[in-house]
Order: structure tokens, then C-alpha cells, then sequence
């Protein structure tokens, strides 16, 4: 592709419509990349540091969160269209590290079940959120045995990280080059997606990339950004403007871009057709527009349809970062938004929609409030955290937790004040905020977790049995992890 348009040559409502969002939502920077009948646009918003005067290009490389999955379902319809593997061959075949809480259905389940959503699991713990980057994607994988299932193998929707990482894995293993290497050869360099990476190994590939932000108190502050092997595959890639639009026209156009076929039509196409069913509504709006008439998980996407036409969507974050990816097939229309920061609202997500709904000739509406008034309704965290009460007995909860796929959870004393560190996780300290009956309001130390407590009060509780504490349980991203005590009185 040459280089492309202004986003202004498309409609030029678009840009001040994206600027408008981005800056209500604080976003320092973001990339708009916009293909209409296989035409490409772009957008470079802002800067890719909230405190550096660093422009962002066409170049600036993002990471786009889960948008990564549908890199991995794409490399592996290459791998299934050669016949090296196929969609329902068991995933213990490859990757025989992967342990489910039920060894029938480890048995059982297979690259397109990990693809699809369709394990059964819960999103629990740090199987889910990710534990420390040093760890390796097998750590996660032999753990997930001690996560039981929500709802029964294959009856529906239920997001998993974790199987897309083992998918990636797969495919690594299928080439014998690794994950990020066949990801690379089947998809980036066919594409000449040169602004793109994955894994530990990015900042070596990218030197031009926007920063991680998050919003605290109505201040945007720069966190650190985080380069992993371990759950390559389920998040990580990083991608620019320029290879975003690659990759949009390799989608719309049935693996078809510039004279070459990427991967095979049928093959690709495949990756977009509904395998698990979805509640649009209650399962993420992120993934599936709230009005749809119907919703399914598909294999790296999510397939649902927008005021009428077939979409084909996905969403991703991070810790410090936001991105949305919509394909309207019949349209011909594919929007790509990523943006460095997160906390302020869904500025990537009601970008792309305010796009899709111009170029479709919708009526105008605002985006941004309509997702807004689609989120649960909470009050935000720092405006509900008590007054400390003031315990007698607080050294009774000191003492040493754990969970059989988490890890330590150590909780001390410190000045009168509890203190708990996740020790598997990533920079996860905090403080515990009595709040009576064994309940306590977690304060985050770290602005990484700041920013993913900041629209709601997380609270731990513990279990007093026969007079002592037995027993943590951790909520929000940890969904009800129970946390045992080890310590002996």
C-alpha cells in the first residue's frame, strides 16, 4: 500500500469527531488507521508521552492488547490451510503444559476450543490477569488445573487468556521456530508489517513506540510498559498505524492484499464465523455492540452485527494502553484505533463506532455517552474509600496465604497499618482499609493497580473460623480466589 490518506480525504467530520473523544478521555496519543473499499487513511492524535513533545506518526507502534488474538487465529488458518495441524486437533498434542481443572476435558479440547472461548472457565486469578512477566507462558498453562469451570466445556462464551497463549505456543511448536517468529513469517513479513512486534524482543525490533498512561485523579501519569513472553498470543503485539492498515485490508479482503494471498481465503474467513454464543448486552460491550440481534465468539474475534450490518470486532487493553478493532465485511470498512492510556473512559472503543456510523450514513449520535451509560454503574474508588477503623486485633490477619495457582499472598503489619503483597504478581502491593467484619478496602501502592481500581473499591475478606483467620478471598480481576492460610499460630 502507499502511503496513506489523511483521515480528512475520507470524511472530514472524522477527525475532529476522534479528537473530541480522545482528549474527553485524556488519551495522549492514538493511532486512527481507517480502510474503506481497500483504501487507506490515518489519523497520528497527540503525542507518545504525555511528557515528551514526541508526536505520534504513522510509525508509532501500539500495543493493542487482545487485539493480539486475532494474529494467532490467522497464523494458525495458514497452518490449518497447509494441513500442519487442524482447528480441532487437541491442544495436549502441542502444548501438553496446558492442564484443565478436568483431565477428561484436557483431553478434549482443542486448538478451536482455545480460539473460540469455549473452555468453561472462568477469567480467575492471575491464570487470567497475568502473573509477573518474568514467568514463562508454561507457568500459566500448568496452572490452570486449580481454576474449576463456571459452566459446562463448549456451552458458550467465556473469556480464557490463557488458551489463546497456548494456541500461540502451538503454532511455534508446529513450525518448530516459535511463536513470535511464525507469527511474523506467516502474517508481519508477507504484509510488510516492519512496525510490528511481539514479546520480550520488542523493544529490541521497534525503536518508535508510544508509552503506557494511566489516569489518576484526573491526571494522566506514565507507567512503565510491560514486554513478555508469557502471554504472547493473548496480548503484546505491538502495531502501527501504517501495518494496521495491512492488516485491515488482509481481513476484508479474504487474505488477499496487494496481488499476493497471505493466507487462504476459506481459511481466513473461517477465523471470523461464530463458534460460541454470546449475550449481547451482558458479555462485554467491548466485543459485542449491546444492540446486536445476535452474538457469538468466533476464533481470535467476536462476530455480532451493528444497526443492521455483520461485524466482526475486537477489543484489548493493558495496564497503561486501549485499542479497538472493527471489520464491516459487506461495507467494506475496517477502523483500527489504539491509544496509550486507559482509565479515562472508552476512547478507543467510541472512536471506532463513531467512525463505522458516519462512513455507514447512521444518524449522529454520541458515541462516547452512549458507552458510557452502557458501563456499570460505579462509584469511583478513591470517592468511597473509608476512614481507616481502628482495630484492636489487626496483627490476627498477618500472616502467610496462599492459592494453589496464584502463589503467596503475605500480609504484615507495618505502623499500624496492613499491608499485603501478591508475590506472583506484578508490582501488586496494597494497603488493607478496615471496613469491619473481617472486610477491608484494598489501596493500591503502585499506579499500574491504581488505574485498574480506579473506577470502583475492591475489597478483600477474610474468614475467621474457631477463633482465627483461615482464609483470604481477593475479588475484582481475582474473581473470588480463595487464599489459604499457611502459617501455624
Amino acid at each position: 500500500m502507499n502511503t496513506p490518506a489523511s483521515l480528512d480525504l475520507l470524511d472530514p467530520r472524522l477527525r475532529p469527531l476522534c479528537a473530541a473523544i480522545l482528549g474527553a478521555t485524556q488519551v495522549p496519543g492514538a493511532s486512527v488507521a481507517v480502510v474503506m473499499a481497500d483504501k487507506g487513511y490515518h489519523f497520528a492524535y497527540g503525542k507518545r508521552f504525555v511528557d515528551t513533545p514526541d508526536p505520534v506518526t504513522l510509525d508509532t507502534g501500539f500495543n493493542i492488547g487482545s487485539c493480539s488474538k486475532a494474529f494467532v487465529s490467522a497464523t494458525l488458518a495458514s497452518l490449518v490451510a497447509e494441513g500442519l495441524c487442524a482447528w480441532d486437533d487437541p491442544i495436549s498434542r502441542w502444548v501438553p503444559e496446558f492442564q484443565l481443572h478436568d483431565p477428561q476435558i484436557t483431553a478434549m479440547a482443542t486448538l478451536r476450543d482455545l480460539s473460540a472461548n469455549r473452555l468453561g472457565l472462568p477469567g480467575a486469578g492471575l491464570t487470567e490477569s497475568g502473573f509477573d512477566p518474568s514467568y514463562p507462558p508454561e507457568h500459566t498453562f500448568e496452572r490452570l488445573k486449580h481454576t474449576p469451570a463456571a459452566f459446562p466445556f463448549r456451552s458458550r462464551f467465556g473469556y480464557v487468556n490463557a488458551g489463546h497463549s497456548a494456541n500461540a505456543v502451538a503454532a511455534g511448536r508446529i513450525t518448530g521456530k516459535g511463536a513470535v517468529a511464525t507469527i511474523r513469517e506467516r502474517i508481519l513479513a508477507p504484509l510488510g508489517m516492519q512496525g510490528s512486534s511481539a514479546g520480550s524482543g520488542t523493544p529490541k525490533d521497534l525503536g518508535e513506540r508510544a508509552g503506557w498512561h494511566v489516569v489518576l485523579s484526573g491526571k494522566v501519569v506514565a507507567i512503565d510498559e510491560v514486554f513478555t513472553d508469557q502471554y504472547t498470543g493473548s496480548g503484546g503485539m505491538v502495531v502501527s498505524g501504517r501495518d494496521a492498515l495491512q492488516w485491515l485490508r488482509l481481513h476484508l479482503n479474504g487474505g488477499l492484499v496487494d496481488g499476493a494471498q497471505v493466507v487462504p481465503r476459506e481459511a481466513l474467513l473461517e477465523t471470523h464465523l461464530p463458534q460460541a454464543v454470546a449475550r449481547p448486552g451482558q458479555d462485554p460491550m467491548s466485543l459485542f455492540y449491546p444492540r446486536a440481534h445476535m452474538a457469538a465468539y468466533a476464533l481470535g474475534w467476536a462476530a455480532s452485527d451493528f444497526e443492521g450490518h455483520p461485524l466482526v470486532m475486537h477489543s484489548g487493553s493493558d495496564l497503561g494502553v486501549q485499542a479497538q478493532t472493527l471489520l464491516l465485511p459487506k461495507a467494506g470498512i475496517g477502523v483500527a484505533v489504539y491509544a496509550n492510556s486507559i482509565g479515562g473512559g472508552p476512547g478507543a472503543l467510541a472512536s471506532a463506532f463513531t467512525i463505522a456510523a458516519t462512513l455507514l450514513g447512521l444518524a449522529p449520535r454520541d458515541w462516547l455517552a452512549y458507552f458510557q451509560s452502557q458501563r456499570p454503574k460505579l462509584a469511583p474508588a478513591e470517592a468511597t474509600m473509608p476512614e481507616p477503623l481502628s482495630l484492636p486485633d489487626l496483627a490476627a490477619y498477618v500472616g502467610s496465604y496462599e492459592h494453589p495457582a496464584d502463589g503467596p499472598l503475605d500480609v504484615s503489619l507495618t505502623a499500624g497499618r496492613l499491608n499485603a503483597v501478591l508475590r506472583k504478581a506484578y508490582r501488586m502491593n496494597f494497603d488493607l482499609i478496615a471496613l469491619g467484619e473481617h472486610r477491608f478496602a484494598m489501596q493500591f501502592s503502585t499506579p499500574e493497580w491504581c488505574g485498574v481500581a480506579a473506577d470502583e473499591r475492591l475489597e478483600v475478606s477474610f474468614t475467621v473460623e474457631a477463633g482465627r483467620v483461615t482464609r483470604a478471598d481477593l475479588p475484582g480481576p481475582f474473581h473470588g480466589r480463595p487464599f489459604l492460610r499457611m502459617d501455624t499460630p
